[in-house]
């Protein structure tokens, strides 16, 4: 190329020379002339820049290539791997999609904010659904109060019957307390200790002899077995309970009306106190064998009133079954109308940050139209798309590098191809902090090497260097292997510069670099870079090392 720069610049300075007078001649000459002129100039010029450039291809084709060579033993090593492009997304991410088109009537979220799960991110236009709802929430009212009027008459008698069993039951368990109390704190200051036959009687009563103290021992033992009787009174039937009661309190009022008898007798010795404690007892008893009877008479009437009900309600059944029809029918229209309610509000699906909102009041959002992003960018994984070749470089619980700095585990390789991709998706979680990797961003992720599997030697008889181990894999730098269209081989330079093959056995390619199963040695010197070289071409060293 000087070559050629010195060839124009001097024809240059040979026209500037005879440019001016020449010029002045060239411009009297006739038009015809003046073409001719000009065309030999050009094909001059054109030879001489032909000239230049073959000066030059030939002074290129004799400078000599210069190669590096390094022993086999340096250039060994592992693989640098296989870097393939992931995509960064949160663990948990939703994006929303609008349910119904409509007017952005109100935004409440912006890009950056934090919302909880169900917080309205924004409302549509939804007066009619509004409407809709409020209509359909009056006619589901409606047909509970008509189903409930259908069944009132029945459920009043039933109600009524179930407290007039509790009433009797809290009757039989009063009547004890009360008579009870009675016996002991008015009707026992009659009597004193106990002997064999009973409580000693206090007044002098030679009529009745010890009738009175047998009789007051005999209702002792019927009160232990009535208060025995108080725990199981809940599963016993109201009615028998009442007329157990009623028994024991008609015989503790034959027993007071005979004692009474024998207190009231000319020298019995009672006193006013015993007296009057027996007379209250006497109304005691008596106020108990009323309330006895009331209650039993009122629990008889609601049972008959029960009974008639459900005949009646029996008889209504068709009725009660249509009303409750009814109700059905309009619950369900109230849930549609509260679904297309729904569907005008916008809402989050699960708590995070709100990461993308294309909302604006006064915008009309298009139904099934992405229009925000919710995220928890706190926690996020890696997702990549691999290649038949790259699946195998991977399973779950191997450690790969994103973006060279960033530790990510896989936890996931999916057992099929993607439909879409025709590759294998596999999900990566990042390790620890996450640094500077945002939602949503593309990154480099560093695939593991595999282990190369060595195979059987084959001995090359063309070949003047011993094979390589058997037990051990070499792994060369793909430049330095030329692959030729009948064979493979490697480059070493002889004392004359000249390029001498050694062909070798190759086997996997891993990552950047190429298995070597035999036809060099470790000590081998070999080109760095193959490509383009020729055997027997002369080359230059530039540098060589012996390690």
């Amino acid at each position: 190329m000087n070559r050629l720069f010195s060839t124009l610049k001097r024809a240059w300075a040979r026209v500037s020379a005879f440019s001016a007078p020449n010029w002045r001649r060239f411009r009297k000459l006739p038009m015809w002339a003046q073409i001719v002129s000009g065309i030999v100039l050009v094909v001059a010029l054109g030879g001489l820049v032909a000239l230049a450039r073959g000066g030059a291809s030939a002074n290129d084709s004799n400078a000599a290539r210069t190669v590096t060579v390094q022993s086999v033993a340096s250039l060994n090593g592992t693989s640098d791997g296989v870097e393939v492009l992931g995509s960064v997304r949160s663990v948990a991410e939703a994006d929303i999609l609008a349910q119904s088109s409509g007017t952005v009537t109100a935004v409440h979220g912006k890009v950056g904010q934090s919302v909880p799960a169900g917080y309205i991110i924004a409302s549509l236009d939804n007066a009619a659904q509004a409407a809709a709802v409020l209509q359909a929430q009056g006619a589901y009212e409606g047909a509970l109060a008509a189903r409930n009027a259908t069944a009132l008459q029945s459920g009043n008698a039933a109600g009524s019957f179930t407290e007039a069993q509790t009433s009797a039951r809290n009757t039989y368990r009063s009547t004890y307390t009360s008579l009870d109390s009675a016996l002991q704190n008015q009707v026992d200051t009659l009597f004193g200790g106990a002997t064999p036959i009973g409580p000693q009687l206090l007044i002098s009563d030679p009529a009745t002899g010890t009738q009175l103290e047998r009789q007051r021992y005999a209702i002792a033992q019927t009160m232990d077995i009535w208060r025995d009787s108080l725990a199981t009174s809940d599963s016993a039937g109201p009615e028998a309970l009442l007329s157990s009661a009623q028994s024991t309190v008609q015989t503790v009022s034959t027993f007071l009306t005979t004692l009474a008898h024998a207190a009231n007798t000319s020298g019995s010795g009672a006193t006013a106190t015993q007296l009057s404690n027996l007379a209250t007892a006497r109304a005691t008893v008596d106020g108990l064998l009323a309330s006895i009877s009331a209650a039993r008479d009122t629990y008889r009437a609601k049972k008959t009133a029960a009974e008639v009900a459900q005949t009646q309600s029996d008889s209504t059944n068709t009725d009660v079954a249509s009303a409750d029809a009814t109700v059905k029918q309009a619950l369900g229209s109230l849930r549609a109308a509260q679904a297309a309610y729904e569907k005008t509000v916008i809402r989050a699906p699960i708590a995070g940050t709100l990461n993308f909102m294309s909302l604006h009041v006064g915008d009309y959002a298009t139904a099934m139209t992405h229009v925000a992003t919710v995220a928890r960018n706190n926690a996020l994984e890696v997702v990549a798309y691999l290649s038949d070749a790259d699946r195998d470089r991977v399973a779950v619980g191997d450690t790969v590098m994103v973006e060279g700095k960033y530790k990510a585990v896989v936890t996931s390789v999916a057992p099929a191809l993607d439909p879409t991709t025709k590759q294998t998706e596999v999900d990566m979680a990042i390790a620890g902090d996450a640094g500077d990797l945002v939602d949503g961003e593309s990154v480099h992720i560093g695939l593991p090497t595999p282990t190369a599997t060595p195979s059987k030697t084959a001995a090359s008889p063309n070949t003047a260097t011993t094979t390589a181990s058997a037990n051990t894999t070499i792994l060369l730098p793909l430049a330095a292997v030329k692959l030729r269209t009948t064979d493979r081989v490697v480059f070493t330079v002889a004392t004359d510069g000249a390029l001498v093959a050694h062909k070798v056995e190759i086997g996997d390619v891993i990552g950047d670099r190429i298995a070597i199963l035999s036809g060099v040695t470790p000590d081998l010197k070999i080109v760095t870079d193959a490509r383009g070289l020729s055997e027997g071409e002369k080359v230059t060293v530039a540098t060589s090392t012996a390690q």
